[in-house]
């Protein structure tokens, strides 16, 4: 027998028998309730039958003998009825006599009833003789009863018993063995036992019952297993077979897949790093271009001179943006490219607009015209780059397509809210007009009227795609009405912020006589890069360095002390961003702490983090924009007397605070321990005694620090930081021309403070 596994007489059989067991239980308490409650019925009315009996048959002789005082006759008549079955006992109370025959009992086990004893006289009158008190025994007639109950409730529940046993036994052998059986094969089953069939142990097998439809229906069930079994494994080694195949042609696939991924990735490398390379190289000649013209633009020249200019220069910076938006056509699908908004003159920009297309409109014999409603505001902020490549290659697009016709550009005013201006901006020539069969296509990237219009004006076909992106990016959509042969109409409506009252204009770039000249150290491989640099920077009085490569620019660094670096990130053999980590490492360099920015067209999100981690505070972009360029030169102007060998501002505080002749002291008393400590310390850096120049470091730091020296303070604590960890190499060099420096500063404040 399996351990756990029901015994013979099973679960459902024990059950079955404890509910037999119960119901019989209860069946016969009630059984016995009810025949108990029949033989109580049945011992009462007895004993109203048998005082029926003394009232019908014994009081009339009792009252004779009471009347005749026989008192002997009266005794053995009580005694008579004291010897009926069930009676405890009988008294007879009169004026004459107290009788009582029996046994004493207590009144809770006795039933008592009172007969009236009297005597009928022959005249018909009835004399009152006394009582006649006749007492039940109760108690006898309750042990009867019990004694019968329990005896009925033993044999009954014998028999019960005896009879849930024998149908337990008939039920085990019927119902239950047959299902222990049952649960045997299905474990069996379980197991993998499959080859035998399941039959019941039946002696008797006529006519089928619920029990054979059972085993019937397993035994089936064991033969469709058996069967799937077979076909399971005759479809497990057709697919052992398909599997092999497949695999051999899934490693194949792969091993493709592998290739073409290499190769997409190999591609995808080289795309980036084309983009990188074109958006240098084309970027460093549009930096002369522009760097150029904005030279020219500010020379001594007339005013229509002037005004070309300006047009060129901002055709070279629509230029510049319109490759900075081909170089990232490809990334358009993963998301809009966000518009930069700035403030703009919307008039202006028209202006400019038409004048650098108007020699083109010339030589086409086109007349170009652009009208501006009067009611639109004078200044907008927007996406001033995006509004004007739109309307540049919208407009070149009509001239180029209207010989001897007539273009206009058109700004109407539409609607009006606080703060914004509704605007449509349109387009209108009279030229060679689109077919409606392409008018559909015509703003996808590459598509054309027709060849023969590609093969006589030329073109790529993506003009119009990229302004339908960028009008997108402003958040209009732009629109075409054209009829073949009479011309075309392009427009888009933009909501603008105006400027006029809501918001303060942009601060202009600060003048050169705001910057006070300083020492610029420029980096540049590429000859028309320095020129631009130079004609900007020598324009405003600054006084400048250049270096080609990393070497010379590491020489330069070590014998002068610059105000600004502006480093160019690609230069040959050694990239910008180590060559700034060098400086900011080079123990005999005299530009540790000077301000670096990026020179560079990579303007990439990723790259700029990169210069910033490598110790630049900032990036100036190529083509430089002098606007840009003044502003980083205004904040490192404005900076330089905190970082320069004299803190103008803390002499003055002490001076406020302390007067003329005090501090006029305290500036004697400092150039005597830089005389009498720097001598020791350059003295103690020259043996080599790190401890002693730590220390000397401290002092001269502190006192340098409270009088202003800045310079000198800084050089001194990163010498007493190098000298804690024994690193004193190329500090007698530099310190001691700071000394000098600084001590000379020092000299003119103290002389500057004593003439007061």
């Amino acid at each position: 027998m399996r351990p756990g596994s029901p015994g013979p007489l099973g679960g459902l059989s024990r059950r079955l028998l404890r509910f037999i067991v119960l119901f019989s239980l209860a069946f016969t308490l009630l059984a016995s309730a009810v025949q108990l409650y029949f033989e109580y019925r049945r011992e009462m009315q007895g004993i109203e039958s048998r005082l029926e009996v003394i009232r019908s048959g014994y009081l009339e002789s009792l009252e004779r003998s009471l009347w005749d005082l026989n008192q002997a006759q009266l005794d053995i008549q009580l005694r008579g009825l004291a010897d009926f079955p069930d009676i405890a006992w009988v008294r007879l109370h009169s004026d004459d006599y107290q009788l009582l025959r029996g046994r004493a009992l207590s009144a809770s086990s006795v039933r008592s009833e009172r007969f009236e004893l009297a005597f009928r006289l022959p005249d018909g009158t009835l004399r009152d003789l006394g009582t006649l008190e006749v007492a039940s025994d109760l108690g006898a007639i309750r042990a009867r009863l019990v004694a019968s109950g329990l005896a009925n409730l033993l044999w009954m529940g014998l028999f019960i018993c005896g009879l849930a046993v024998a149908l337990s036994g008939l039920f085990h052998r019927l119902v239950t063995r047959h299902l222990l059986a049952m649960a045997a094969f299905s474990r069996r089953l379980a197991q993998g036992e499959r080859g035998e069939p399941f039959r019941l142990d039946k002696r008797r097998r006529g006519q089928g019952d619920e029990l054979d439809a059972v085993a019937q229906a397993l035994d089936d069930m064991r033969q469709a297993i058996v069967d799937d079994l077979r076909r399971r494994e005759a479809d497990r080694l057709a697919l052992q077979d398909k599997r092999d195949e497949l695999q051999r042609m899934v490693e194949l696939r792969t091993a493709s897949l592998h290739r073409a991924k290499e190769q997409a990735e190999a591609a995808n490398l080289a795309k980036s790093r084309f983009l990188a390379t074109i958006s240098h190289e084309l970027r460093t000649p549009l930096n002369g271009i522009l760097g150029m013209a904005e030279l020219l633009r500010t020379s001594q020249r007339g005013a229509e001179d002037r005004k070309r200019l300006q047009a060129l220069h901002k055709a070279g910076e629509g230029l510049l943006a319109t490759l900075n938006d081909l170089l990232d056509f490809a990334k358009l699908e993963e998301g809009e490219v966000a518009p930069e908004p700035v403030a703009f003159s919307l008039r202006e920009l028209l202006d400019e607009v038409i004048t650098l297309l108007e020699p083109r409109a010339l030589a086409n014999g086109t007349r170009l015209q652009g009208t501006t409603d009067s009611a639109i505001a004078e200044r907008f902020r927007g996406a001033e780059q995006f509004l004007r490549q739109v309307l540049t290659n919208l407009l070149a697009n009509a001239i180029k397509f209207t010989e001897g016709g007539h273009v206009e550009v058109r700004v109407e005013l539409l609607g009006r809210e606080p703060g914004r201006q509704r605007l449509r901006l349109s387009v209108t020539d009279d030229g060679i007009g689109i077919a409606e069969a392409v008018q559909a296509r015509i703003f996808e990237r590459f598509v054309q009227a027709d060849e023969r219009v590609a093969r006589r004006y030329g073109g790529a076909g993506l003009g119009l795609a990229v302004c339908k992106r960028l009008v997108q990016a402003m958040g209009g959509e732009i629109l075409l009405s054209s009829r073949e042969g009479e011309g075309s109409r392009f427009w888009f409506d933009l909501d603008l912020e105006c400027l006029d009252r809501q918001l303060p204009e942009a601060q202009p770039a600060p003048s050169a006589q705001a910057i006070r000249p300083l020492d610029v150290l420029v980096v540049e491989d590429v000859e028309l890069n320095r020129e631009v640099a130079r004609g900007l920077l020598e324009r405003d009085g600054h006084r400048v360095s250049f270096a080609v490569d990393a070497q010379p620019a590491l020489d330069l660094c070590r014998r002068q002390r610059f105000d600004l670096i502006l480093l160019d990130v690609h230069l040959p053999g050694m990239s910008g961003t180590e060559l700034c980590r060098l400086l900011r490492d080079d123990p005999a360099g005299l530009d540790r702490d000077v301000p670096v920015f990026a020179f560079t067209a990579s303007l990439e999100a990723d790259r700029v983090q990169g210069y910033l981690d490598a110790g630049m505070q900032g990036v100036i972009g190529k083509p430089i924009r002098f606007e840009a360029l003044r502003q980083v030169l205004a904040q490192v102007a404005a900076t330089a007397e905190v970082t320069g060998l004299l803190q103008e501002s803390v002499l003055e505080g002490h001076r406020e605070h302390l007067g003329d002749a005090r501090l006029a002291r305290l500036l004697r008393l400092l150039l005597e321990r830089l005389a009498i400590d720097g001598a020791a310390l350059l003295e103690a850096l020259r043996q080599g005694d790190a401890a002693r120049s730590a220390d000397l470091a401290h002092r001269l730091a502190s006192a340098a620090d409270a009088l202003g020296g800045r310079a000198l303070a800084n050089l001194l604590r990163h010498l007493e930081a190098d000298a804690e960890r024994g690193f004193l190499a190329g500090y007698a060099d530099r310190l001691q021309g700071l000394l000098e420096r600084s001590e000379a500063a020092f000299q003119g404040a103290l002389a500057k403070y004593e003439s007061l």
